[in-house]
């Protein structure tokens, strides 16, 4: 064989229901897969075997075994007797050969007509890709509305804040800090040096500003530069945040 021969890594699988049926043994799916590589004169790098493991996971330890030697460039091409064999799911199927592209290697299977090598084969990767780029929007656009839904509910949908900790996934005030809060705010509104209640609370002027900005403390949530009712407790009155929120203003003015 050349040195330009290319190097094949094959992959084979069987589930433990599987190891019984026709066809799907280990052995069978090496021969179908040495025959292939004999009739094209491809050199066979390594023989990768899942015995016993599901084609629900990628994690199977020949199959990762096989993908850490495909980041070591070790092979130019994956194949496999089935594609079933290596991923019965499309978006796993996706992400890998989207990896193997970004290394230049191939993905090729003996029964279907799926082989990278080819020139077919760069349009099959860009057609892989159009569905990466679909899922990976179907999967923002899922996010989107399910935290547009949680917000339309009341519910917060990013850590506690100063002043607050989730309990049974609810928002509810934080015995420690809580009134620490609502002293930050009062002592704000009487002229206390911002610096002192740095030191006096152990927070970051960043932190700071923050707090005396967040519209959560009135029992509200800011998302998308909307301000909605939340279904938590209030730690501060409207009147004290609006007062402190004047004289921070005026601060920042100078």
């Amino acid at each position: 064989m050349t040195s330009n021969t290319p190097k094949v890594a094959i992959y084979v699988r069987v589930s433990t229901e599987e190891q019984a049926k026709e066809g799907l043994s280990i052995d069978a799916q090496i021969d179908k897969c040495n025959s292939f590589c004999q009739a094209r004169d491809w050199e066979i790098y390594k023989v990768y075997r899942d015995a016993g493991y599901s084609a629900g996971s990628l994690n199977r330890p020949a199959l990762e075994l096989m993908m850490r030697d495909a980041q070591e460039k070790r092979f130019d091409i994956i194949l496999v007797y089935k594609i079933d064999r290596f991923s019965r799911k499309l978006r796993d199927l996706i992400m890998v050969l989207e990896d193997l592209k970004e290394k230049k290697i191939n993905f090729t299977s003996v029964t279907e007509q799926i082989d990278t090598t080819s020139a077919m084969g760069e349009a099959f990767f860009q057609i892989i890709g159009v569905f990466a780029q679909l899922e990976r929007g179907m999967v923002k656009e899922r996010v989107e509305l399910a935290f547009d839904r949680k917000i339309k509910l009341g519910e917060v949908v990013h850590r506690a804040p100063f002043g607050y900790i989730f309990q049974n996934k609810k928002l509810v005030p934080d015995p420690e800090n809580s009134g620490n809060l609502k002293e930050i705010f009062e002592m704000w509104v009487t002229g206390v040096d911002y610096k002192e209640l740095l030191k006096k609370f152990r927070l970051s002027s960043s932190t700071l500003y923050q707090i005396i900005k967040n519209p959560i403390y009135l029992g509200k949530i800011r998302y998308k530069g909307q301000i909605y009712q939340g279904k938590h407790t209030a730690l501060i009155t409207e009147d004290l945040f609006n007062e402190v929120n004047k004289i921070e203003k005026k601060v920042e003015d100078e």
